[in-house]
Order: structure tokens, then sequence, then C-alpha cells
């Protein structure tokens, strides 16, 4: 992951990874066949980790509940990958544009995890907890305010301590799909305490 991370796919050499692994080459092609198989064992293992992070709102839950899981959702995929940073390059810069396998990979993750996001939403408006909206713009603007907060931190900018940037992330959503009434509510949340 390091390797990718600070080289890029193409630049990286099976002999900078195993320096790096401190393996002799006959041990790395035991595990691997090719560099391009370890990445895309890197890719998947990811993907499937994330995937596990984000759990679907449920209209049987009230809305504080339903509320506290979209926190847990970003705060989960956030503190992943903040504690990885090696993992967050990759996903961000590595991976898009190394191939097409990749990149078709890369963008049926991003595809089913803004399904995800859009499944949540469309429960919302019909729970009445969120405005009225354009849920597949919507789900794309969630996912690209958070993917934008990722990057920044991707580059080593100082940004405050994951709880305060989830909760700051949280506000931004909850103002601008939330039911004003909903919203002024949740806000109380935050303030009584909860988060």
């Amino acid at each position: 992951m390091e390797v990718f991370a600070r080289n890029g796919y193409h630049a990286s050499t099976i002999s900078d990874i195993i320096a790096k692994a401190r393996v002799a080459r006959g041990t790395f092609y035991l595990h691997f066949r090719s560099k391009r198989e370890l990445f895309t064992r890197l890719l998947v293992g990811l993907f499937d980790e994330l995937e596990t992070l984000v759990q679907r709102l449920d209209e049987r839950r009230t809305p504080q509940e339903n509320l506290a899981l979209l926190r847990a959702n970003i705060r989960g995929v956030m503190a992943f990958l903040a504690d990885r940073p090696a993992l967050l390059r990759i996903l961000l810069w590595q991976a898009a544009g190394s191939d097409s396998e990749f990149d078709s990979r890369l963008s049926e993750f991003y595809r089913r995890l803004t399904e995800r996001v859009r499944r949540s939403l469309h429960l919302g408006v019909e729970m009445g907890l969120l405005r009225s909206m354009d849920v597949e713009v919507a789900s794309l603007g969630v996912l690209g305010a958070i993917k934008e907060v990722l990057y920044r931190v991707s580059l080593g900018e100082k940004l405050p301590a994951i709880e305060p940037l989830v909760d700051e992330v949280m506000r931004f959503i909850v103002h601008g799909l939330f039911v004003p009434g909903v919203a002024a509510s949740l806000d109380s949340i935050w303030t009584g305490g909860a988060f």
C-alpha cells in the first residue's frame, strides 16, 4: 500500500514492493502472480471493508436512530480512511487511470456506494425527514462532500479531529437535505450532547 501510494501504480516496481516488505522475490511470487494481482487484491479488500461500514437506514427506526446511523456510517468511513493514509491515497489518487480493469472496479465501487446513499435519501424523503429533492444529484453531492474532506486529509491538511469533522459534515448534510423543522430539532441533539 505504501509503495503504491507513494509512487503510483505504474511507477511502482516489484523490486520496490519486496524491498519495502523485506521479502525475497520468490516469496512475492508465492503469493502474487504480478504487481497487478497485488494491486487488485488491495483494492478489492479496501472496497469490501468500506462496504461493511455502511448500513442502510430503516423506516422502522425513529428519525433520531436513523440520524445516528447516518452519522455512524459517515464516521466509520471517514475514520477508516483517515487512519489509513496510504489506502486513502490509493483510493483517491492512484486507482483511477491505472488501467481499464481498475477503473471498472473503482467505478463499480462508487456506483454501489452511491446507490446505497440514493436509497437512504429516497427513504428519508418518503419518511418526511428529507425535503423533496433529486436523489440522484443529492447522493452525488453527499459523496462528493465526504470525498473532498478525505482528499484534504490525504494531502495532510490540518483539519479538526475526527469527531468534530464528522459533526460538521453531518451539519452540512442535515441543513442541506432535511426538512427545516426536522433540521432545527436535530440541532438540539448536537447541543444536548448526543453527538
